[in-house]
């Protein structure tokens, strides 16, 4: 009787297990959070990763959950902008003008603040890592 090849499992395959890792979490996020039937793929997916060599155990993966954004590229910071040129003092006073300008319930008010301080934050820091220095000289 002919023996069988011991099972080896290198790194070469690290790729396509990144790839169904970030496909089951897609898959698993759509069943979790918007009721898709699809609990049917999430077993042919697990497969594969076993297969190929994935260590651990496929249904701990972490479901994706996707927000949609309620801008576009760059509108928000231009928003920010041109809000406190006009006399915004605070973030809350920017988030509320923003609010009423796009015809937005006023419970938005609050995510729109945090929405505001990231985007200055973030802003501030890409200012930063470029050299230019956003704090005034003393």
């Amino acid at each position: 009787m002919p023996s069988v090849a011991p099972t080896v499992r290198s790194t070469r395959y690290q790729h396509a297990i990144n790839t169904l890792v970030a496909k089951r979490s897609e898959i698993s996020g759509a069943i979790r959070f918007k009721g898709a039937d699809l609990a049917h793929q999430l077993q042919h997916i697990d497969a594969v990763l076993l297969i190929l060599g994935y260590k651990g155990d496929p249904s701990l993966i972490v479901p994706l959950r996707r927000t949609p954004s309620r801008f576009r590229k760059g509108e928000l910071y231009r928003l920010i902008l041109r809000h406190e040129a006009e006399g915004s003092a605070s973030n809350r006073e920017t988030a509320t003008r923003i609010a009423q300008a796009k015809g937005w319930d006023t419970a938005l008010v609050k995510p729109l603040m945090n929405n505001i301080k990231t985007a200055k934050g973030w802003r501030r820091r890409r200012a930063e890592a470029v050299g230019h220095d956003s704090r005034p000289q003393e």
